[in-house]
């Protein structure tokens, strides 16, 4: 992705401290509940742990922590989006919960507001309007890099 136009149509929905997101299904393998996860010593506050995903271990992201926001109240209560990056590394990628699948017509979406929190416009694509929501659409390449050293 880096920085080019999105071109795919469709997007997964999703839910982080009340803010809807969307990420492009093509970069996605799956949606899995609450996994037993491995701490990581020294490891950077977004990353929540290491889980292991049939046998595949994976490093779980935390989108609170990774745009800053307050824990969840009741930590059993989240699922984890599979993403792959463009290097072909899978991570989990933790949220409140999960939405639909969308359709959305190619420049359907607008540019990242100037007023938008930076944190948030160093990790989104554009924000589409919708009729009672606005999604945040996130760019998986960048969110991956703003959690690790």
């Amino acid at each position: 992705m880096n920085g080019e136009p999105i071109t795919q149509s469709r997007l997964l929905t999703c839910i982080v401290a009340g803010q809807w997101l969307a990420l492009p299904v093509d970069q996605l393998s799956e949606v899995v509940v609450p996994q037993v996860r491995t701490k990581v010593p020294l490891s950077t506050a977004s990353v929540n742990g290491l889980i292991n995903l049939r046998g595949k271990i994976l490093t779980e992201l935390d989108m609170l922590r990774i745009l800053d926001l307050p824990a969840r109240e009741d930590e059993s209560r989240y699922r984890t989006i599979i993403v792959e990056s463009d290097e072909g590394e899978n991570f989990g990628l933790t949220v409140d919960s999960v939405g639909e699948v969308i359709d959305i017509q190619a420049g359907a979406y607008e540019p990242t507001p100037d007023t938008l929190d930076a944190r948030w416009k160093s990790v989104c694509h554009g924000v589409l309007k919708q009729d009672k929501r606005i999604l945040v659409m996130l760019d998986v390449e960048k969110v991956i890099a703003m959690s690790m050293p």
